[in-house]
């Protein structure tokens, strides 16, 4: 299941052409590709060339239990980011978009994770002026998380099929999250409402308009929950994946030249 990592580098750059053309050479031994999104498989052909054996799109899925509610408690910032603390992920767009609504309302946020960019980030948000507008209480798990903010902000300039998307979705929480990666894949007819990458403007306009306007933002969560709740399962995801698993052996028993096993490009 090539995605994410490899997927995300340039072709021209030095690490780029090494990923990839292990991906190249990774690929002869495969049965079968598995793609989490259209947009992992997209890249993929594009990046490594059209896959000479068998290929699927199955998306992520998420238990039952994943699906039930969380609601925030008492101390909940108005705004909550979980995941990696690097650039590529957005924290600095979010902070910069925070300080312009602070220009406006008295919000919070909370950061959530742990990355090789923490202190930087911290060092921004001093810079800014809202030093003390933000907790940064380390990594949680998602679901623990969640109950500390009341709107979650996917801020990223790359993604694949995050996960963390699909959890808050799950736990019926509002998100505002940008136009990268398979996150439009998720968010189905609701795409429209995803904020252009490393744009604090927008995003900052996003912030104020959830603080305004909650009920339009609580009427796309309920949405995006129910869409979930029918797409984005683990039973539809093993079933896939066995049918799939299944296909491919029957194709290589009856191709003995070749190699009869599944390779994972990652």
């Amino acid at each position: 299941t090539p995605h994410g990592g490899s997927l995300h580098y340039s072709p021209k750059s030095p690490a780029g052409f090494v990923f990839l053309k292990l991906e190249r050479f990774l690929s002869r031994a495969t049965d079968g590709l598995i793609f989490e999104s259209e947009f992992g498989q997209n890249a993929y052909r594009s990046k490594v060339g059209p896959p000479h054996c068998p290929e699927q799109v199955i998306n992520n899925g998420l238990r039952p239990d994943e699906f039930e509610r969380i609601e925030p408690d008492g101390n909940a910032t108005e705004f909550l980011y979980i995941g990696e603390l690097r650039a590529l992920k957005g924290v600095d767009v979010l902070l910069e978009a925070l300080c312009k609504v602070r220009e406006h309302h008295n919000a919070r946020a909370t950061i959530v994770g742990a990355g090789p960019e923490a202190d930087d980030f911290q060092i921004l948000a001093e810079k800014l002026g809202i030093g003390d507008a933000v907790n940064f209480p380390g990594a949680l798990p998602a679901r623990s998380a969640f109950s500390l903010g009341h709107t979650l902000i996917v801020p990223s300039r790359a993604e694949s099929f995050p996960y963390i998307v699909l959890e808050a979705i799950a736990a019926g929480m509002p998100l505002l999250a940008t136009d990268v990666g398979g996150i439009p894949e998720i968010y189905g007819s609701d795409s429209r409402a995803l904020l252009p990458p490393g744009d604090a403007n927008a995003l900052s306009d996003a912030m104020l308009q959830s603080l305004t306007q909650p009920g339009q933002h609580l009427e796309q969560s309920q949405r995006l929950h129910e869409r979930a709740k029918e797409r984005f399962s683990t039973s539809r995801m093993v079933d896939n994946v066995l049918s799939f698993y299944l296909a491919c052996m029957a194709q290589t028993a009856g191709n003995p030249t070749q190699s009869g096993h599944l390779s994972a490009a990652e």
